[in-house]
C-alpha cells in the first residue's frame, strides 16, 4: 500500500513537470541500476527535489537528505520519511553527524543518494561546497554521478525546466583528508556547473 502510494506521487509530479513545465531530463541511461551511487546537483528552488527524485525513481529508487523541518508539516512529513528521506539539522553546530550515519547506512545497503553539495538553495547566488559528499563518498565508497538543474527558480511561472545528468567521479583519498575533502567538493560543483543544457 505504501509502495502504491510513493509511486502514485512521483507519477502525479513527473505528470504535472510534463504537462505544466515541459520538463525535459537528459542522460537517465548513466544511471547505474545497481551498488551504492551519490548523486549531487546544484540546487534553486523547492521543486528541484521532486524533479529530480521522481525522474531517477524511473530508474532505481532514491534517498535525499530533507531538512528536518519538512517532517513536521502535515501529510508531507509522512510521505517523505517513506519516500526515504533523511532528515538533516542545518543549525547543528559541526554538522548532523546523525543525518551523515543514515546517509551511509543508506549507501551501504547499495542504495542512490541524492545531495545538493550547495548545502541550500543558492537563489542566484554562488555558494561554497560543502564536504559531506567528499566524506560520504569516501566512507562508502560509492561514485558521485553529477546533475544539474536548469531554470527550476521558475517553477511557479510555469517556465521549463531541464535536468541532465553528467558524469561519474571517484573520491580518491590522500594523506591530508581535509584538503581532500574540500578539493573533491570544489571539483564536484565545477563538474556539475560545466554541464550545459544541449
Amino acid at each position: 500500500m505504501i509502495k502504491l502510494s510513493l509511486d502514485l506521487v512521483l507519477f502525479i509530479f513527473r505528470t504535472w513537470l510534463r504537462i505544466f513545465n515541459s520538463i525535459e531530463v537528459k542522460g537517465l541511461e548513466k544511471i547505474p541500476r545497481t551498488g551504492p551511487l551519490i548523486i549531487a546537483c546544484n540546487h534553486l528552488s523547492i521543486s528541484d527535489p521532486p524533479a529530480l527524485l521522481s525522474f531517477t525513481a524511473l530508474t532505481r529508487r532514491v534517498n535525499v537528505m530533507a531538512k528536518k523541518e519538512l517532517f513536521s508539516i502535515p501529510v508531507l512529513g509522512w510521505f517523505i520519511l517513506r519516500w526515504g528521506a533523511i532528515p538533516v539539522d542545518r543549525k547543528k553546530e559541526g554538522g548532523d553527524l546523525g543525518a551523515l550515519r543514515g546517509c551511509l547506512a543508506a549507501l551501504k545497503r547499495n542504495g542512490c543518494l541524492t545531495i545538493f553539495p550547495e548545502g541550500t538553495r543558492a537563489k542566484g547566488r554562488k555558494l561554497p561546497a560543502k564536504s559531506g559528499v567528499a566524506f560520504l563518498a569516501h566512507k562508502s565508497g560509492a561514485p558521485v554521478l553529477t546533475a544539474r538543474i536548469f531554470n527550476s527558480d521558475n517553477f511557479a511561472k510555469l517556465g521549463k525546466i531541464t535536468v541532465k545528468y553528467g558524469n561519474i567521479r571517484h573520491f580518491e583519498p590522500q594523506a591530508d583528508l581535509k584538503a581532500a575533502y574540500a578539493q573533491f567538493s570544489e571539483s564536484l560543483l565545477s563538474d556539475i556547473f560545466s554541464i550545459t543544457k544541449e
